[in-house]
C-alpha cells in the first residue's frame, strides 16, 4: 500500500473513531428489548437529559444559560451599536423610559408651549397650568443643583405664561412676569444678572434662552442680556447696533443668532466656527427678509417671508443639506442635532442625526400646526390638539458617563465576554490535549519535562501570567484570548495526562499495537476518543472562569481594547461614578 493511501486510511479510521464516540454518547442501536432491558440500556445522552429534567436547580441553571446566550448573541443582532458613539449631554442619566410620556390630560388641553431637557419634558396650557414629566437628571448638591422634578410650589399656584428649559434646569414666568428658576445652577445660570433684573422693571419677558452653561433674557424692548459662566459672558458680546432691535434669539452653546426687526440676522459668540463664517451675505444685507430662525451648536436654519429655507454652518449630521419640501415652510425649530420644518400643508420634515430616533416620526402624524423641539425630544400638535411625540424615550438601565445606553453596551459586552471566554477554553483544551497526550503516551523523560513545565505554570498566579503575556504580545482581543487560554491550560494538561495514562494500557490499545498500528493511529483512534470525557467536563467548567479572567484583565485596562463594551471594562469605567451614580 502506498504512503498516500495509508495516510488516507489512517485519517478515515480516526474519523470513524470520533463519529462512533459521539454516536455511542447519544444513540444506541435499535434492538427490540423488553421493558427492563430498555431501562437498563440507555445512552449517556438520555441519562444526562433525564437527570437534568428531574433536577429543578439544573433546569433553572440551563434556562439561565440559554437566556444569557440569547440576550448576548441574539440581542446584539437586534440592537445595533456604534462602539465609538458618545453623547456627553446625556451622560450619567438615571434608568427610565418615560422621557416622552406626557400626561394624557394634555391631549384634551389647548397647549401653549412644550419644552424639554435631557431627560424630561414640561408644558403649559392656555390656562397657565404647568405640567412636567420624565426622569430626574440632577443630584441634590448644595451650591450646585436641585432636583429638576422639585418644582417650586409657586409655579403650580400661579398662571404660567412662558417656560424655558436648559440641559437640566428650568425657568417659568407667571402672568405678573415673576420669574421662577430651579435645577442645576453650578454656573449661576438660574440667577438673572443685575442688568436683566433692572431691565425687567421697565420691560417684560419676550424670550429666555437656556443653554448648558449660560442663559439669556430677551425683553420686549428688544434688549438681550447674558449671564452664567464667565466664559459665556466674555464670549457673547451683543453688538450695540443690534440691541433694541432683537425679536428672536436662536443659540448654540458657543454661538447665537439674533433675528432683528428689519428681517436681518446678527451674530455673537465664537467667530471661528462655521456658525459665523458660513453665513450667507443675504442674511445680513437685507436682500432677504427673515421671519423665523432656529439653531444647533454649529448650524442655523432661517425661513424668509416667502416660506423658503436658508441653511448654513457645519456639514456634520447633514444639517447643511436642504431637505425635500412639498410646500412652503411656516415654522422652524431645532433639537440638539436636528432641524424641524413645519409646512403649510401640515407635514413635518426632520433632518439631521438619527442616533436617538430623532428622524422616526409617528406614522399617524398629520395636519401638524406646531412642533416643539428641544434636545432629543420632539412634540407635534395636530389640528385636533393631539400631541405626537418622538425621539429619545430614555434608557432602561440608564446611560454611562459618555451618554451611551447601558443596556445596549451590556448586550454587546456579553457577546464579547462570552466569545472571549469560549475561545480561550478552546485554546486551552487544544493545548492540554497536545501536551497531555504527548506526556501520557510517551512517558519517560518527555513526561517529566512537560510536567515540570506544567508545574511552573501552575505555581505562577494565572492573572499575573496573563498580564505578562498580554504586555509582551500587545493589547488586543486575540492576544487576550491566547493569554487566558495559555494560563488556564495547566490544569487541563494534568487531567488530559491522567486520562491518557488510564487508557493507554487497556486491552484494545495493546491489541492495536500488536497488529502493527503506529503511534499516530493508536493515539488518535483509540486513546484520544476514550480519554475525552473528563477533558470535556473540565472545559465546560472552565468557561465561566475564563470569562472572569478575561473580564479581570479588561477591568485592569489590558484586556479588550476600548471602546469595545466588554463587561470588565464597563465595570472599570463605572467605578469612579458609583457613589453619585450607583445605577
Amino acid at each position: 500500500m502506498s504512503k498516500d493511501n495509508k495516510k488516507k486510511s489512517d485519517a478515515a479510521k480516526v474519523g470513524h473513531s470520533f463519529l462512533g464516540m459521539f454516536k455511542r454518547l447519544f444513540v444506541h442501536d435499535k434492538v427490540e428489548k423488553d421493558v427492563l432491558a430498555e431501562e437498563a440500556l440507555q445512552t449517556p445522552g438520555k441519562v444526562i437529559f433525564k437527570n437534568l429534567i428531574h433536577n429543578r436547580l439544573g433546569v433553572a441553571g440551563f434556562i439561565v444559560f440559554v437566556a444569557i446566550l440569547l440576550f448576548s448573541f441574539v440581542g446584539s443582532q437586534l440592537v445595533p451599536m456604534r462602539a465609538n458613539y458618545t453623547e456627553l449631554t446625556n451622560g450619567n442619566l438615571k434608568p427610565g423610559t418615560n422621557y416622552l410620556k406626557y400626561p394624557k390630560e394634555l391631549d384634551n388641553k389647548e397647549i401653549a408651549q412644550i419644552v424639554s431637557g435631557v431627560s424630561y419634558g414640561a408644558a403649559i396650557d392656555t390656562d397657565g397650568k404647568f405640567y412636567i414629566w420624565g426622569t430626574e437628571c440632577n443630584l441634590e448638591q448644595d451650591g450646585v443643583s436641585d432636583y429638576i422634578m422639585s418644582v417650586p410650589q409657586e409655579v403650580y399656584d400661579n398662571k404660567i405664561i412662558y417656560i424655558q428649559s436648559g440641559t437640566n434646569y428650568m425657568f417659568a414666568v407667571d402672568e405678573n412676569h415673576n420669574i421662577y428658576s430651579w435645577g442645576y445652577y453650578g454656573n449661576g445660570q438660574t440667577k438673572l444678572s443685575t442688568q436683566a433684573e433692572e431691565a425687567l422693571k421697565e420691560s417684560d419677558v419676550q424670550q429666555i434662552v437656556a443653554k448648558a452653561q449660560w442663559a439669556g433674557l430677551l425683553t420686549t424692548d428688544g434688549e438681550l442680556y447674558i449671564w452664567g459662566s464667565t466664559q459665556a459672558q466674555m464670549n457673547f458680546i451683543v453688538p450695540s447696533s443690534a440691541q433694541g432691535h432683537i425679536t428672536k434669539v436662536a443659540a448654540g452653546d458657543n454661538n447665537l443668532a439674533m433675528l432683528l426687526d428689519d428681517g436681518t440676522i446678527a451674530l455673537a459668540g465664537d467667530r471661528g466656527t462655521e456658525f459665523a463664517t458660513n453665513i450667507p451675505a443675504e442674511m445680513q444685507d437685507g436682500s432677504v427678509k427673515i421671519v423665523d430662525i432656529a439653531a444647533t451648536n454649529r448650524n442655523v436654519v432661517a425661513t424668509d417671508e416667502n416660506g423658503e429655507l436658508h441653511l448654513w454652518g457645519s456639514s456634520e449630521n447633514g444639517l447643511n443639506v436642504m431637505p425635500d419640501l412639498d410646500d412652503e415652510v411656516v415654522h422652524v425649530a431645532s433639537g440638539y442635532k436636528n432641524f424641524v420644518a413645519t409646512l403649510a400643508n401640515g407635514e413635518v420634515v426632520v433632518w439631521g442625526a438619527n442616533d436617538l430616533k430623532q428622524l422616526k416620526t409617528p406614522k399617524d402624524m398629520s395636519d401638524i400646526q406646531q412642533v416643539y423641539a428641544s434636545y432629543f425630544q420632539f412634540y407635534g400638535i395636530d389640528g385636533d390638539g393631539h400631541i405626537h411625540a418622538w425621539g429619545n424615550k430614555g434608557y432602561i438601565f440608564g446611560s454611562d458617563q459618555y451618554g451611551r445606553d447601558m443596556l445596549t453596551r451590556l448586550i454587546h459586552g456579553g457577546r464579547i465576554s462570552l466569545t472571549v471566554g469560549a475561545i480561550a477554553v478552546v485554546i486551552s483544551t487544544i493545548l492540554a490535549i497536545i501536551v497531555g497526550l504527548t506526556s501520557g503516551y510517551f512517558g519517560g523523560w518527555v513526561d517529566h519535562l512537560l510536567m515540570r513545565i506544567t508545574d511552573i505554570f501552575i505555581a505562577v498566579p494565572n492573572i499575573l501570567l496573563a498580564i505578562a503575556i498580554v504586555s509582551a504580545m500587545g493589547q488586543s482581543t486575540l492576544n487576550l484570548m491566547v493569554a487566558v487560554g495559555i494560563c488556564s491550560s495547566a490544569s487541563f494538561v494534568q487531567i488530559s495526562r491522567a486520562a491518557v495514562l488510564t487508557v493507554r494500557n487497556n486491552e484494545y490499545v495493546e491489541a492495536a499495537r500488536a497488529i502493527g498500528s503506529n503511534s499516530f493511529h493508536t493515539v488518535f483512534s483509540h486513546i484520544l476518543p476514550n480519554s475525552l470525557a473528563p477533558i470535556i467536563v473540565q472545559a465546560t467548567l472552565r468557561v465561566g472562569a475564563s470569562i472572569i479572567s478575561a473580564s479581570s484583565l479588561s477591568f485592569l485596562g489590558i484586556g479588550v481594547p476600548l471602546p469595545a463594551p466588554e463587561w470588565g471594562a464597563m465595570l472599570s469605567g463605572g467605578r469612579a461614578y458609583i457613589r453619585d451614580y450607583s445605577y
